[in-house]
């Protein structure tokens, strides 16, 4: 883990930076803020080890400039302190820092506070590469979604326009019988085609009209009322 290490104290780089080596660090160190700041701006420190009080910026400044930065890697930042009260650790908190160590501090004590950071660093490396993982499913599972619609789309394109044809057909022969010599009978069996034809085309046109109806928007037209139904059942019949 790339750590950075923000103190004006050389003594106080020397053990910190010993601590972390020992645990796998690659530790880089800044004597002041301003070089803690630029160090951080072009690399990519997940733990961050600052001094609250240092020449040119100090650690709460310091903590403020990187989460006002918001990477989408989280950085955790442990302020160095000699200032002690519930006062000072909120001032710190609401700059930024996840966690304090008083000072003078002791070894043991540093390596539960490291133990700390690190746990929370994977868990927040495991979330977002669970997040990453969900937003691509997403991606994908939208994609196959889009497909199917311009599937379906084209499926009741395509069936209204061969069920309007033959249709077409019927209808006007139908037509033509109609204007022929007739006996009662049989106007009543063309009259009956010619009606049954005209609810039929009404469903292609209502098929029709649904393969193109915007999926977030999609509910039971109007059209489709249970007097339709009914009717539709009675012609079917």
């Amino acid at each position: 883990m790339k750590t950075l290490i923000a103190d004006d104290d050389p003594i106080v780089r020397m053990m910190v930076s010993s601590a972390l080596t020992k645990r796998g660090h690659a530790v880089h160190e800044a004597a002041n803020g301003r070089d803690a700041w630029d160090a951080w701006c072009s690399g990519e420190f997940r733990l961050i080890i600052s001094d609250w009080m240092m020449p040119d910026l100090d650690g709460l400044e310091f903590c403020s400039s990187i989460r006002a930065a918001q990477r989408p890697e989280y950085t955790y930042i442990i302020l160095l302190t000699a200032c002690r009260g519930k006062t000072k650790y909120l001032e710190g908190m609401t700059a930024g820092a996840d966690d304090f160590i008083t000072k003078p501090f002791e070894i043991d004590a540093f390596a539960t506070r490291l133990r700390v950071a690190e746990r929370i660093l994977r868990l927040h490396a495991s979330l977002s590469a669970s997040n990453a993982e969900l937003e691509r499913r997403v991606r994908d599972r939208t994609a196959e979604l889009a497909l199917a619609l311009q599937a379906k789309s084209d499926f009741f394109s395509r069936a209204s326009h061969e069920l309007r044809t033959p249709m077409n057909h019927i209808l006007g022969f139908a037509q033509l019988l109609e204007i022929g010599a007739l006996d009662a009978e049989q106007r009543e069996s063309v009259e009956h085609i010619l009606c049954s034809g005209a609810h039929l085309m009404t469903l292609i046109d209502r098929i029709l009209a649904i393969s193109e109806i915007d999926p977030s928007h999609l509910e039971m037209p109007r059209m489709w009322k249970s007097r339709d139904l009914h009717d539709v059942a009675i012609s079917e019949g």
